[in-house]
């Protein structure tokens, strides 16, 4: 008759399997509890540069240089880059870059079209006025928009 053996790890003693699985378990813990941190670190494939009369993106996939001239008395408002995504917002208009892509596109918005919020992350900008709500997004490269709800209309 064979006698099983137990499976043993070199340097511990067998009574000390127990702890060693308890250790085993709070790395495991440690390394979960450190990956939504960790994830939120993914790399920046994109620049953004904003100088007087011109805005510069740069695509670090591409490895090109893309550059949009601001217009006589055009401001800048808001401005953000994160993954693979620059987005600016202007007086005039709101301008997105997609880094993967290696594209601007851009869509006016009217003086009277308020900016309430202004986000930009990962893949994606997002914008809030008044009247719509707008995204980027790297992987179109291009700006989607929806009318809000107002009372009253």
């Amino acid at each position: 008759m064979r006698r099983r053996r137990r499976r043993t790890f070199p340097g511990i003693p067998a009574r000390g399997r127990i702890a060693h699985r308890s250790l085993t378990q709070a790395i495991l813990a440690f390394a979960f509890a450190l990956s939504p941190a960790m994830a939120g670190s993914a790399p920046t494939n994109v620049a953004l540069h904003v100088v007087p009369r011109e805005i510069l993106f740069f695509s670090a996939p591409a490895g090109v240089w893309t550059s949009v001239r601001l217009d006589a008395g055009e401001r800048v408002l808001q401005r953000g880059a994160d993954g693979n995504v620059a987005a600016i917002v202007t007086s005039q208009r709101a301008i997105g870059f997609s880094a993967v892509l290696n594209v601007v596109h851009e869509v006016r918005l009217p003086e009277e079209e308020n900016l309430e919020a202004f986000k930009v992350e990962g893949n994606a900008a997002t914008l809030l006025t008044r009247r719509r709500a707008l995204g980027f997004s790297a992987a179109t490269g291009k700006w989607a928009d929806v009318e809000r709800f107002q009372l009253g209309r």
